[in-house]
Formats: C-alpha cells, sequence, structure tokens
C-alpha cells in the first residue's frame, strides 16, 4: 500500500451548491491539491478531514488487493470531532443526525481502516446535470401546487429537488400519491438489517456512523445497513386506486423484501451472495414489519413520508472465520465502503457526482437491548398484574423445549410481584398535569422523590449472603429493597419528549431486557460471594425449577444448553482468582478462628462493603432508559463536553452527572458513606485503560497506565486506593456477567459465549492492574511480566536477567501459543537485531522510571530518553506465523523497530511520550507473500503520519517519489535483513 500523507492549509471551503461546508469536517479533493503539487498524478482519491481554518494533515487512499469481488483500499484521514458527539455516539441509535456543524471543543484522531469499493446502486446513478431538465421542471411544479416549499432543499442537510426526482424515476426508490385533500405523501418501503456478531463475548451490531454524500454534506448518525426497495414499473392510477394496500407487509407493488436484504448487504457492504450464505444466519425470531406513517421528513421539508420497514436481524456464523476479516472482525475494527462511482475529486467535476454515490465509514456499537415500540400504558400494568399473578418461581424447564424464544423466556425472572403498583404509580405521577419539572431530569424526579432504600433489608442481604439456608430465590425476594430498580420497569428504547403523554413503561411481555440483565448481575455477585459452596453450580449452570443450583454429571444434560461447555468452563476456570479479586476490593476477608485445639481460618463479608457493590449494581445502567436523562445545569457547565441545556446521552456520563450533583435523587447512593460513595463514583471513570495491551505486553508502560494514573490523581485527588480499584473490576466482571438477559441460566455470557482463556488471563492480570493506585506504571508492569513467565506453562526455565530479560518476557505474553518457538529463536537473532528488540522494548514511556537494571540495557536506565513505541497488532504479527521461521519474524519486528527509530531520534524532551506503529497491513502476511511485493516492483515504508503514529505502507516506485517530493517523513523497510537467516530454512 502506498499510503500518502503530507501538509497543506486551507481556508473558506464551500460546496458545489456555494454553501460552506462543515468546519468541522471539510472534504478537499485531489484535483486541488495535484494543482498545488501535493497529491500524486495518479488519479487516486484522497480523503482529507481538516478543521476549516488550520493547516491539516492531508491522507491518502490507495489500493491493494481485491476481496470478496471488491476493490479494497486502505483509508487514512484525520477526524476533528466534538466531545460532546464522541460521549453521545454510544448510546444514539440513528434517529438524529448531525449535518456541517461545527464545534470549539474538538478532540483530533487519526483514522485508517480498510476501504471497499462496492456496486451501490449501479446503473441507476446519474449526475444531476444529466438529469431530463423538462421532466425535473414538471416535478418542481407538481410539488409547488401541492404548496410544498423547496426554497431550502439542497442545503443544510436536506436533499435537493433532483435528488428526489432521481429517487422516483431511476432508482424507483419511492412513489409520491395524491391524497383526497390534495396535499402529497411520499411513500417508501425499506430493509433495515441489524448485523450482529460477538466480540470479546458481547453482541454488537453494524453502524454507518458517517456518511460523505454526493453533493458534499457530510452527515454523522448511527444507520444500520438499508436499503430502498424497488418500486415495480406501474402505472400510477393502480397505486392510487390501491393506495390502502401500499403499506401492507407483502406488497405486490415492490420488489420482494428477502431480495431486498440480499442485495443490501451486496450494494452497501459490498458482500456477494456466496459470502452471505457461507457467514450470515437470519435470527427470524428478531423479523420486525413497521409502517410509521405522517413521518415530517428531513431530506425532503414539507413532503410527509410513510416508511414500510421490514427489520431483518442476521448473525455472523463464526466472526473468527478469516472471510469476516474485510468486515473489521474478529476485532471490531472500524471500516470503510465507497459506493458506486464516489470519490473526492468528482466533487467538483462539470457533472459532479451521481446521485446515489457515497462513502460510509462503519463501525461495531455494542447492542443495546429492544424493546416492544407499540406498548402502551393499559397494556403493561394488565400485564404485570397477570405476571405476578402466578407464584415468584421461573417456569418449569422442560427437556422438550424447541425454540429460542422458549428457552429465553423460561430463563427469565419473574416480575416483582409489586410490579403491576408500581407501573401504575408511575403512570400517574408521569401525567403530563402531575409530572416535575425538577432538574435535572422532570421523569425522573417523578420517580424518585420520596422513595427511600431500604437499608434494613440490604443489611440482611449483606449478613445472610454466605448462609447455606439463603437460597438465590430469598436474594431475589430481598432484592426489591433498592428503589432504583423500578426505572428498568421503563421502555427502554422510547424517549419522552417533556410534554408528551406518557407512553414509556415498557409492556409485561417486554418488561426489559435492561432488568433481567441487572438482575443477571445481581445473581453473579450471589454466585461469586458463594464460591466455595453452591456458587460455581450456580454460575456455570444456572438454577433448576427450584431455584436450586444445576450439578451436571454429563454433557447431554436437556436441563441446560450446552452442558459440555458448561461443564469444561466449571473444571477449568480459575475460580481462586475470582475470590482473589472479592477479597482485594474488601468484599470478604479472613478472619481467623480459635477453638480449644486449633486455629482455622473462615471467610467473613464485609457488610458495608458488598452492601456498596448492591445499591452500584442497582443504579449502574439506569441511565440506558433514554427518558430519565439528564440535562445539563447552567451552573454545572460545561461537563464532560456537554453545553447547559444538553441532554448527556452518553449513560455512564449521565449517571456520573447525577451523582455529582443531584445524589438525592439515588437514594441508594445517597445513603453511603462518604469513602463508599467515593469508590461507587470511581466506577463510572473512563480511565482510558486498554487491558488488552496489557494482557499481551503489547504497549509500553506509559501507553498502558499514564491516563489511569492521572485519572486517580486529576480526577479522584489521590483518594482511590488499591481496593476501590479491585471494585471497578469486580463491577465490570459481574456487569458483563450478567449481559445475556437470561440470569436463571448462569452467567452465559461468560460460560459459553467468551473465551475462557482469556477470561482466566484477564482475571489473573486484576491484582496487578490494581497496584497502580499506589506504584508506578513500571513497577506494576514488571511485576505482571514476572508473573507471567514464571506462570508459564512451557518450561522455561527460571526468570531471565541480562539485557534481554524485558524484551523476552514482553514475548512471551505477546506470542502466546507461539512464544515457546518464539523465545527457542532469539538465540538465533543477529546481535544487531537482538539489541534493538531489547533496547527499544524496555523503554518505558515515563518520566524517571526504568526496568529493573539486572533486567534491561544499560542505555535505557543511564540515558531516560524517549519516545517508547507502541507496535499496533505486534501480538498478532507473532500469534499468526503459518509457516514463517520464528526468527524471521523477530527480524521483521526488529526492523520495523529501527524504521521507527529513525523517524523519532532519541530524546530526553520526549521521555514521557508514547509513538504508535501500526503494521495492520502485514499482520497476516507471510514473509513470503512481503517478498512478493518486492519482486513485483513495490516497495514497504515505514510512513510517518504524525508526531504520534506511524504505519507500515506498501508503495509502488512512483508513489515513493511522490513522497521523496513532498517531503514527507518515511523509512524504507530493508528485507534483506532477513538473508543471514536462509540458513535454517
Amino acid at each position: 500500500m502506498g499510503n500518502f500523507s503530507a501538509t497543506c492549509s486551507c481556508d473558506n471551503l464551500t460546496g458545489p451548491n456555494g454553501d460552506r461546508i462543515s468546519e468541522d469536517i471539510a472534504v478537499l479533493n485531489s484535483t486541488s491539491l495535484r494543482e498545488a503539487g501535493i497529491v500524486p498524478d495518479d488519479g487516486l482519491e484522497r480523503l482529507h478531514k481538516v478543521p476549516s481554518v488550520a493547516a491539516p494533515v492531508v491522507s491518502a487512499l490507495s489500493s491493494n488487493t481485491t476481496t470478496a469481488n471488491n476493490l479494497t483500499s486502505s483509508l487514512v484521514y484525520i477526524e476533528h470531532s466534538p466531545m460532546a458527539m464522541s460521549a453521545a455516539s454510544s448510546t444514539d441509535c440513528g434517529l438524529s443526525s448531525r449535518r456541517s456543524e461545527s464545534s470549539s471543543r474538538a478532540l483530533t484522531v487519526t483514522k485508517a481502516m480498510s476501504m471497499m469499493k462496492t456496486t451501490g446502486l449501479g446503473l441507476v446513478n446519474v449526475c444531476p446535470a444529466q438529469l431530463d431538465k423538462q421532466k425535473v421542471a414538471a416535478f418542481r411544479d407538481r410539488l409547488a401546487k401541492a404548496g410544498i416549499d423547496t426554497a431550502k432543499w439542497g442545503y443544510g442537510g436536506a436533499k435537493s429537488i433532483e435528488h428526489l426526482f432521481w429517487e422516483v424515476e431511476s432508482q424507483r426508490g419511492c412513489v409520491i400519491i395524491t391524497l383526497p385533500s390534495g396535499a402529497l405523501k411520499r411513500i417508501t418501503r425499506l430493509v433495515k438489517i441489524a448485523l450482529v456478531t460477538e466480540i470479546f463475548g458481547v453482541d454488537h451490531a453494524l453502524f454507518s456512523r458517517m456518511q460523505f454524500m454526493h453533493d458534499g454534506q457530510t452527515v454523522e448518525r448511527k444507520q444500520v445497513p438499508l436499503r430502498k426497495l424497488s418500486w415495480l414499473d406501474t402505472d400510477s392510477g393502480d397505486l392510487q386506486a390501491n393506495a390502502d394496500d401500499l403499506s401492507a407487509e407483502l406488497c405486490v407493488f415492490t420488489e420482494n423484501w428477502r431480495t431486498g436484504c440480499r442485495k443490501t448487504l451486496q450494494d452497501r457492504l459490498g458482500l456477494t451472495t456466496t459470502w452471505q450464505n457461507q457467514h450470515l444466519v437470519e435470527d427470524e425470531l428478531a423479523y420486525k414489519y413497521i409502517v410509521e406513517d405522517n413521518v415530517k421528513s428531513d431530506g425532503y421539508p414539507g413532503l410527509n413520508t410513510m416508511y414500510c420497514i421490514h427489520e431483518v436481524t442476521f448473525r455472523i456464523r463464526d466472526p473468527s472465520h478469516a472471510g469476516v476479516q474485510l468486515i473489521g472482525l474478529p476485532e471490531g475494527q472500524e471500516f470503510a465502503t465507497a459506493e458506486g462511482d464516489f470519490n473526492f475529486h468528482g466533487q467538483q467535476d462539470d457533472h459532479g457526482l451521481a446521485i446515489g454515490t457515497q462513502l460510509n465509514i462503519w463501525t461495531w456499537s455494542r447492542v443495546q437491548a429492544s424493546v416492544d415500540k407499540d406498548s402502551s400504558l393499559s397494556k403493561p400494568v394488565a400485564a404485570a398484574a397477570a405476571a405476578t399473578a402466578q407464584p415468584q418461581v421461573p417456569p418449569k424447564p422442560s427437556a422438550a423445549v424447541k425454540t429460542p424464544e422458549e428457552q429465553l423466556l423460561i430463563r427469565r425472572v419473574p416480575l416483582p410481584p409489586s410490579a403491576a403498583q408500581i407501573m401504575g404509580g408511575m403512570q400517574y405521577r408521569l401525567h403530563p398535569t402531575r409530572r416535575s419539572t425538577e432538574p435535572p431530569s422532570g421523569v425522573l424526579f417523578s420517580c424518585m422523590d420520596t422513595l427511600t432504600t431500604n437499608w434494613k433489608k440490604a443489611h440482611n442481604i449483606a449478613s445472610r449472603i454466605l448462609d447455606a439456608g439463603y437460597t438465590l430465590q430469598h436474594f431475589n425476594d430481598d432484592l426489591g429493597c433498592f428503589p432504583e430498580l423500578n426505572l428498568y420497569l421503563f421502555d427502554e428504547k422510547r424517549s419522552l419528549s417533556r410534554h408528551s403523554s406518557v407512553n414509556a413503561v415498557s409492556s409485561g411481555r417486554t418488561i426489559g431486557d435492561e432488568f433481567q440483565r441487572t438482575i443477571g448481575a445481581f445473581f453473579a455477585i450471589y454466585w461469586m460471594m458463594r464460591i466455595d459452596i453452591d456458587g460455581r453450580d450456580g454460575f456455570s449452570n444456572g438454577v433448576d425449577d427450584d431455584w436450586k443450583p444445576v450439578k451436571l454429571t454429563d454433557d447431554d444434560d436437556p436441563r441446560v444448553t450446552q452442558a459440555g461447555k458448561r461443564r469444561k468452563f466449571q473444571q477449568d476456570a480459575k475460580w481462586c482468582f475470582f475470590k482473589k479479586l472479592l477479597m482485594n476490593a474488601g468484599l470478604i476477608e479472613e478472619k481467623k478462628v480459635t477453638s480449644w485445639f486449633k486455629t482455622t481460618t473462615k471467610i467473613v463479608v464485609n457488610e458495608k462493603r458488598l452492601v456498596s457493590l448492591l445499591a452500584l449494581t442497582a443504579i449502574h445502567d439506569i441511565m440506558k432508559m433514554n427518558m430519565i436523562l439528564p440535562e445539563v445545569q447552567k451552573e454545572h457547565a460545561p461537563y464532560h463536553g456537554y453545553a447547559a441545556g444538553d441532554t448527556i446521552s452518553d449513560h455512564d456520563h449521565a449517571l456520573s452527572y447525577v451523582m455529582d450533583h443531584f445524589p438525592q435523587l439515588l437514594p441508594s447512593f445517597r445513603d453511603l458513606d462518604a469513602a463508599e460513595r467515593r469508590s461507587v463514583h470511581f466506577t463510572q471513570c473512563d480511565l482510558c485503560f486498554n487491558h488488552g495491551w496489557f494482557v499481551q505486553a503489547e504497549a509500553p508502560p506509559g501507553a498502558i497506565f499514564t491516563k489511569f494514573r492521572e485519572a486517580l490523581i486529576r480526577d479522584h485527588k489521590s483518594q482511590i486506593g488499591q481496593r476501590d480499584v479491585a471494585l471497578y473490576f469486580v463491577h465490570w466482571l459481574t456487569d458483563l456477567a450478567g449481559a445475556e438477559p437470561s440470569p436463571l441460566a448462569g452467567c452465559e455470557k461468560f460460560v459459553t459465549k467468551f473465551p475462557l482463556p482469556v477470561l482466566n488471563s484477564f482475571l489473573r492480570s486484576f491484582e496487578f492492574v490494581e497496584q497502580i493506585a499506589t506504584r508506578t506504571e513500571t513497577e506494576v508492569m514488571e511485576e505482571y511480566l514476572k508473573m507471567r513467565w514464571t506462570e508459564n506453562d512451557l518450561d522455561l526455565g527460571p526468570l531471565p536477567t541480562g539485557s534481554a530479560a524485558i524484551a523476552k518476557m514482553r514475548l512471551l505474553c505477546m506470542a502466546q501459543g507461539n512464544a515457546s518457538v518464539i523465545l527457542h529463536d532469539w538465540d538465533k537473532l543477529t546481535d544487531e537485531d537482538r539489541e534493538t528488540l531489547a533496547v527499544e522494548m524496555s523503554r518505558t514511556g515515563c518520566v524517571g522510571q526504568t526496568f529493573s537494571q539486572d533486567l534491561c540495557p544499560r542505555d535505557t536506565w543511564e540515558r531516560l530518553e524517549g519516545p517508547a513505541f507502541l507496535v499496533y497488532y505486534g501480538p498478532a504479527f507473532l500469534q499468526q506465523m503459518g509457516t514463517d521461521l520464528p526468527v524471521e519474524r523477530l527480524s521483521v519486528l526488529a526492523e520495523i523497530y529501527r524504521g521507527a527509530r529513525e523517524l523519532w531520534p532519541t530524546s530526553i524532551s520526549k521521555v514521557a511520550s508514547n509513538v504508535t506503529v501500526r503494521i495492520d497491513i502485514i499482520k497476516a502476511l507471510s514473509i513470503e507473500e512481503m517478498y512478493e511485493a518486492i519482486l513485483r516492483g513495490d516497495t514497504w515504508l515505514l510512513v510517518k503520519h504524525n508526531e504520534s503514529e506511524a504505519f507500515v505502507e506498501r508503495s509502488s516506485h512512483r508513489k515513493l517519489n511522490k513522497l521523496i517530493a513532498t517531503s514527507s517523513s518515511f523509512q524504507v523497510l530493508d528485507l534483506s535483513c532477513l538473508k543471514p537467516y536462509a540458513m535454517y530454512r
């Protein structure tokens, strides 16, 4: 790949209609830059994302390979995104979008990703200038006669008349009918696809988070893959005569919606039918058909629209399969697609870009629970009453369960007996005539004002949780002491306006997956606390119809799903690590008990600490109920990038805001003592901590921990101790353990869906990460590396010493299953390669910190210099060796470090700096494939994109000359470094 990087300046950028392009995102074209001598003449499209008043870093696209019948390229750009938008992106469901807005509070991030060229809408794409002007004029007159003002169409986010004409006449994506009143209505039938997969054991769905449109506008929103179904060539009179049939689920006037599904995935994502058949399976139970009528269209103001939507869900069969890498799996990386003939220099050609062409940036986002949008107030109360009329026991499991839906229902916890009364009370208090307007959320105030926590019952849980006779059913009944649990009875998707009628309480049928997940997190706490009693059975297998933990004796037990996997988890899970984490968090303690004859050790509960964890679990996810989200008050603005009057859409920040300024609305938090409140509040922090970097020793200590420590010192004034960090990880663990809305089935997310070796490695690492509260970044990492060496199963001998010790210990963690052969070939390296790896892998990226002098080269502790390097995807490079010699992989890694050091010479002033070196493009390539590129005349480069990032790229000689001509910073990667190792083949 020949990605390109340079610097230029620009001012007063305008779009094709003369309107100013976003100050937040300015898209420049290759023509203007080519004239300035910046872009090569090879016609490659360039994407630039810069503030309109700054000197931007310009990054390029270049083609590489063909994947799934589509040209695959690399896309690199600088993103200046407002802080508020970065916070909001985790919860925005695509109901709103942002076009060309500006913000003075921006974060600058370099993004790099693969890009596929897809067919898009193919032959129906037409440039606006090529449309029949007389027909467009007649179309405009028809709209005007119906009273539709189109003067502002084509500006400020609205689409143009030409776009609507194309949509009706060329794309055939909608029809326009005349109502009896003479008004016009647009009818469009859509297929929306939820493409779902597990990433790190958690369900994620694919969204397009940013679209660059043919007219130069940029749209930021979260949008699933979708496509308008094509209307058949039908006389308009027939459509008018059969208007009532146009909204039918099976409509004879459009293509079949199942055909539309296949076309959506092919046109929008470039996924062929063969690929779809191989890698996707439809979740038929998730299918929905929805009609939304009289919707005021943002794209075509004044023209009401009826949307007939088929919502279809597909799951990835195997996210680790090599064939799904083109959509960012298994790691969940972002990627881009360019539809049709989209390119940026085309925006200033005579005809402009064709309507229907666009570039999408796709991201994998954690799935939020879904609920029935059509629930009303009367239904939930009646449904809750019906649900609670039965005894408080789960439905009896049956070996004859046939459907996933039935399997899910029998594992859900019944609603509490008081559910009907609670929801009726909510309905009464939230009536528009009674609802409070108190800040920061009138709905939250209305629901929580005057409520209190039953602390007697809460402490009863803590005092009895280790009693043999205190069952899970007792525990579940006692959880009603936390009033915040009532909030999970809200509908999880429908946000109320402040003045709408209240219809936000969930129906009894869908009473909240979030409620079930929260109960699942509580159950995980119960089972973890009882690991030495019956907790292992409950955690692994769930409970039977009598609420007793299931004990499995064979792999075909019909009482549970995946019995064999559950038995293996129970056998191989490192339960001692769970217990150690609980102790470090202060939840349990060892107490010596002396009798007449001996002294024994007994586990006792720290009741105050456990009650704090239970309170945290009750409140943690309440802000996923959108209607209670708080608004930032003027006296508190700005708050995490949100201005006064903004609704805080990030649920963690929203909860933190209420904790900070309105704790009286959270009685289970308010009444804790100051130390416990501080500890609970800390769990809501964004620690900027990448656990994978630490567990795999992928990064130097500074890159892993410095921001973590800054949060402890700056935001919490060093008042957070080691046990508070441990509580953070306990909460993380229980929250993920309850991620499946089927709490009676055990902690299924970990037991059946999460890689057990990864879980065990995370659990083992927690006690080291906790030490960051009292020790330096480098001390924590060194202790962890020593533990990994001494506890490995490879019989590597005693702990290494000498200048290469740290490098060897990091390679052990990075290479994982290949660690033995990697370390065996260490001594085969040339002196130069060994020294390079030893020195560069021992730099810390921290001021005044070094590894122990007997474990690293003298240069690294005599002269404290930087920057230190994080080789991004270094572990993958060593783990995916194929038939390559281990010594060859090590030598290439050394060459990458040498190139990086040439680009960033050592300096005392850079000692606290960390630079990311991305090797995405070669992580899965063999040495032979890298040589083949050279034989074809290409060169492997390490290109400096900015002061904190460099990328390994493949470049032709022509592109190499352009890099030289533009004074770009790069290093040629010299694979002749591999010649000394030919003897080992």
